[in-house]
């Protein structure tokens, strides 16, 4: 039997690492259907099919791309048939934008099920970015009209689901991930935190083990 699948969690689209990661994946897979997703945007890309295609083209020239939308999107799609683009796909893409609304998009959409299902069943997930920090277990948000308020945990998808991950954050130290780690406060402890820089990737095997494409950081 296929064990779970590889999760990809790159920090930036920086040119170096992602062609790295889609380099891994095509050997991986040498036939990829893909299932990407936008929640992460607050609106879809105008260009959407072109982008979506673009992606496709990375991984593989052949690759077959199909978008999936769930409730909250400006295109929402019923919920069997994202569903349905999600269990045909052996990779599933998670591109950048805004972690809490992609997270928040797809649990309370139920797709984080369907995620899951698709990495115990050997499906492959590369998350860039917003998409990075949606595949773990946890983030946080921060009130825009108020600074100094405290950070609320919400789920994530995950995927990973004893690893919290922060993207091209090196600049201030990693502040955010050491908030969401103490605001976690005794459940930190059953947990991995990692900061995935620019020009890095962190690679989840079948196992949970942990593999560094750049330069590594742990707390």
């Amino acid at each position: 039997m296929k064990g779970p699948g590889k999760v990809y969690l790159v920090g930036t689209s920086h040119d170096g690492v992602l062609r790295e990661v889609f380099r891994r994946v095509h050997v991986e897979i040498p036939t990829p259907r893909v299932a990407i997703t936008y929640a992460a945007l607050p609106h879809p890309p105008r260009d959407g099919h072109q982008h979506a295609a673009s992606i496709g083209r990375l991984f593989h020239p052949a690759a077959t791309v199909e978008r999936f939308s769930v409730d909250g999107e400006d295109d929402a799609m019923p919920a069997s048939k994202a569903r349905a683009i999600v269990e045909n796909a052996n990779v599933l893409f998670f591109g950048g934008g805004d972690p809490v609304l992609i997270a928040q998009r797809l649990v309370a959409a139920g797709a984080d099920a369907w995620v899951r299902e698709a990495r115990a069943r050997g499906a492959v997930s590369v998350g860039l970015s917003a998409g990075s920090i949606a595949l773990c277990a946890f983030w946080a948000s921060w009130p825009d009209d108020d600074p100094d308020a405290k950070a609320t945990v919400l789920p994530c998808l995950r995927v990973v689901p004893d690893l919290v991950v922060d993207c091209h954050a090196e600049g201030d130290d990693w502040e955010e991930l050491r908030v969401v780690r103490h605001q976690l406060g005794k459940d930190a402890h059953r947990l991995r935190f990692a900061g995935i820089g620019s020009g890095s990737a962190l690679v989840v095997g079948s196992d949970e083990s942990l593999e560094w494409i750049g330069k590594p950081f742990s707390l």
